[in-house]
C-alpha cells in the first residue's frame, strides 16, 4: 500500500511540475485589436434608401426601406431594413446588415439576419470600377430555392444604385431578380 501511495505522489509531483513549467512559458503580450477597416468606399451608402425589387417570376416589385449608418465602433456600416408584404409575399420583413472589410482575407463582408429566420453570409473582393459582386458564402436553401448566383451591385450614382442577381429554384428554373434604390 504504501508503495502505491509513493507512486501516486511521484505521479502528482511530476504533473504539479509541468503545470508550473508551463505557467512560466504563458505569453503576456497583449492580443491587439484588429486595425479598423477602410470604409470609404461605401459611405455613399449612408443614408436613406427606397427600394423595389422586381423578380422576373412575380407581377409586381416588392418594395423596401433600407437606412444605412456608421457604426460607433468604426468597424461596421449598419443597414436596417424593412419591406411590407405583397400579395404575393404577404408577410412584413425586417433585418439587417452589417458590411465590414476583412483585410486579413482581403474580402468585403455582409452579414444579414431578418426577423421571419432569414440568414445570409455574404463576401466580395470589391469595387471594379462603379460595380461590386457579391458571392454568398451560406444562404439558405427555402422551399422553392435550390441555389443562389451572385449579385452585382453597381453604384450608378451618390443617390441609386442598383443590384441584379439570380436564384435557381428547386425545379430548375433560373429566376433574375433586379433591385433599384434611391436615397431619399
Amino acid at each position: 500500500m504504501k508503495r502505491l501511495t509513493v507512486g501516486i505522489l511521484a505521479v502528482a509531483f511530476t504533473g504539479a511540475l509541468a503545470c508550473v513549467a508551463g505557467a512560466q512559458q504563458m505569453e503576456t503580450t497583449p492580443i491587439p485589436m484588429l486595425p479598423k477597416p477602410d470604409l470609404s468606399s461605401m459611405t455613399f451608402l449612408v443614408g436613406t434608401w427606397k427600394c423595389s425589387s422586381q423578380s422576373a417570376r412575380r407581377p409586381s416589385p416588392s418594395m423596401s426601406t433600407l437606412t444605412y449608418a456608421l457604426d460607433p465602433s468604426g468597424y461596421w456600416i449598419v443597414e436596417n431594413w424593412t419591406s411590407p408584404g405583397v400579395t404575393w409575399y404577404p408577410h412584413a420583413t425586417a433585418g439587417s446588415d452589417h458590411i465590414s472589410y476583412d483585410a486579413s482575407n482581403k474580402r468585403w463582408i455582409d452579414t444579414e439576419t431578418d426577423d421571419n429566420g432569414g440568414y445570409d453570409l455574404s463576401a466580395s473582393d470589391g469595387w471594379t470600377g462603379n460595380a461590386m459582386v457579391w458571392h454568398d458564402l451560406t444562404y439558405p436553401k427555402g422551399a422553392d430555392l435550390a441555389s443562389n448566383g451572385d449579385t452585382t451591385q453597381t453604384k450608378l450614382s451618390d443617390t441609386k444604385y442598383t443590384a441584379v442577381s439570380t436564384f435557381k429554384t428547386t425545379k430548375g428554373r433560373v429566376v433574375g431578380v433586379t433591385t433599384t434604390c434611391t436615397k431619399t
